[in-house]
């Protein structure tokens, strides 16, 4: 499962790079209670667009999402 993760991740980061949305993912905080799983934003729908071939449900979305957030937050 790591594996697959790893390559979903990878390719969600790829996405955010290719559609220049490093800045706004890194900035972005969801919706109060909701996360990404919830949250409607034009950005986080060309994400989703992006990845579909993944195979995400909303959880593993989310996780991605917030793992490749964090990777954004680290790069000084």
């Amino acid at each position: 499962m790591d594996e697959y993760f790893e390559k979903c991740q990878k390719n969600m980061a790829l996405v955010v790079k290719e559609k220049n949305l490093g800045e706004w993912l890194k900035n972005f905080e969801p919706d109060t209670g909701k996360g990404f799983m919830f949250t409607i934003h034009q950005n986080i729908d060309i994400i989703s667009q992006g990845v579909a071939g993944d195979g995400h449900s909303g959880c593993s979305f989310a996780m991605c999402i917030r793992a490749v957030q964090k990777e954004l937050k680290e790069v000084v």
